[in-house]
């Protein structure tokens, strides 16, 4: 793994979005000491140009002593001679009694306490970096051996394996045994064509240098599908920019993209989420390629329950759905998402993947997915 050095004092992970929701918070992808937090409440974000964590992260690392004062919304650390608190609503921390910038402010979203990353980086020993490539923040505890990473900086695990361990080219500590074991998409499946990921690895038939590339434009492209807002949107930059981040083999879905986000102004449709993509469940299913993905959306706005999301799968997916999606409630789950390229897909492209692999047009949170509402 590759990592580029880039301990700044404010550390940011840029994603443009043109005619999407502006400014709105983009899911961020910080591994600590080879675990990677997951996306869900209170996961880490970059907004305004700079990256936050929650706070229960690093608690209790780092050789830091913690105390969260409820009434006066002050959390105060001690690390060795050093006693640092902070604040909600303050963009200061006292060390030591001496104020210091942190360049953003101590918030709560969610109910959990978030702190700019500048508190980790300038503020406690910690080694922080930026891996530019895979647009990923790591927090190493100085000293620590983190053991068997893979190309992306996580732990690998060799005990308490999923069933089909063998499906995969290794198994990850931060990665639960039920998306591992989560059925795949049985999409004009032909079995003699399908490969695993494990097969697909070990073949070089894909590699982590190509995955890289395909998962930072799938998290681009969706950051686009699930981030819409009829306030901000303009329908033709919207449709161009999220046409760039698919399968540029059929033209008119641009048109169709920008007759959605008409739609998304005229319903007064607000959306926001993310997905995590998992470079090392990639598969092959005989008919397409998938990427299962961890996602998180909420729809906190329309005025009819119709086309809400860019997702051509939904309107057949609302028949086996239990009821409508709700207003407001944060949904969740695993869904193999599919890629694809308008260039032939064979020897003569093979090593070219990272290049030519987009979201498909047809690619869907629903077509084989855990969905579930959050609680």
């Amino acid at each position: 793994m590759t990592i580029v050095m880039c301990v700044f004092a404010s550390l940011v992970l840029l994603i443009t979005t043109a005619g999407a929701a502006g400014t709105a918070a983009k899911a961020v992808n910080v591994i600590m000491d080879g675990i990677k937090y997951p996306l869900t409440k209170g996961h880490p974000y970059s907004e305004n140009g700079t990256t936050m964590i929650p706070f229960r992260m690093i608690s209790g690392k780092l050789g830091t002593q913690a105390n969260w004062n409820a009434a006066s919304k002050t959390l105060t650390l001690q690390q060795k001679e050093n006693k640092i608190v902070l604040t909600v609503g303050s963009s200061f921390a006292k060390v030591n009694e001496q104020p210091v910038a942190l360049g953003a402010m101590v918030v709560q979203k969610d109910g959990i306490t978030m702190i700019p990353l500048t508190v980790v980086s300038d503020l406690l020993s910690a080694e922080v970096e930026v891996d530019e490539f895979t647009q990923s923040v790591y927090i190493h505890t100085p000293g620590k051996d983190l053991g068997e990473l893979d190309y992306f900086g996580r732990n690998i695990r060799t005990t308490n394996l999923p069933k089909n361990y063998k499906n995969y080219p290794y198994i990850l500590e931060d990665i639960p045994n039920e998306m591992y074991e989560m059925k795949n998409s049985i999409t004009f499946y032909d079995p003699k064509d399908a490969m695993t990921g494990s097969l697909m690895y070990s073949s070089k038939k894909i590699t982590s240098e190509d995955m890289a590339k395909i998962i930072n434009r799938m998290k681009i492209g969706y950051d686009l599908r699930l981030n819409v807002d009829y306030k901000t949107i303009d329908p033709a930059s919207y449709a161009k920019e999220s046409f760039k981040y698919e399968n540029q083999a059929i033209s008119y879905r641009e048109q169709n993209i920008k007759e959605y986000a008409e739609w998304v102004e005229k319903n007064k449709i607000q959306i926001e989420g993310s997905i995590d993509p998992e470079p090392s469940m990639v598969y092959d299913s005989g008919f397409g390629w998938f990427v299962r993905s961890k996602f998180r959306f909420r729809i906190n706005n329309y005025i009819e329950y119709k086309e809400l999301l860019n997702d051509t799968y939904l309107k057949l997916a609302d028949i086996r759905l239990s009821g409508k999606l709700k207003k407001g409630v944060w949904y969740e789950g695993y869904a193999d998402i599919a890629i694809s390229s308008n260039y032939y897909d064979g020897a003569g492209y093979d090593g070219a993947y990272g290049e030519t692999k987009n979201l498909d047009g047809l690619s869907s949170l629903f077509e084989n997915t855990t969905l579930h509402e959050v609680k």
